[in-house]
């Protein structure tokens, strides 16, 4: 299992096909051998559970994911919020 931290940057509520989803937009870097950084911001949904607690807009937020290849480029799949008992209300 691999451990995305990045920042929120926004979240918001949706259903697709009557299943309901958190749509969760997160800043992250990922390193380069040479140079700079590279910034991204990922669209991840995450399903909704019961106690599950979101960090606020442009706090750090730590998510379990699973890596896939989508041609050349990487996604990601969440699988849930590694300090959703941590984050404060």
């Amino acid at each position: 299992m691999i451990t995305l931290t990045g920042i929120l940057r926004q979240a918001g509520e949706m259903t697709i096909k009557e299943k309901p989803l958190t749509k969760l937009w997160v800043e992250h870097e990922t390193p380069r051998e040479n140079g700079a950084s590279d910034l991204k911001i990922e669209e991840l949904f995450l399903e909704k559970t019961a106690g599950q607690i979101l960090p606020k807009q442009g706090e750090k937020i730590h998510l379990n994911v699973r890596v896939y290849p989508d041609g050349r480029n990487v996604k990601f799949q969440v699988l849930g919020i590694l300090n959703a008992t941590l984050a404060k209300p």
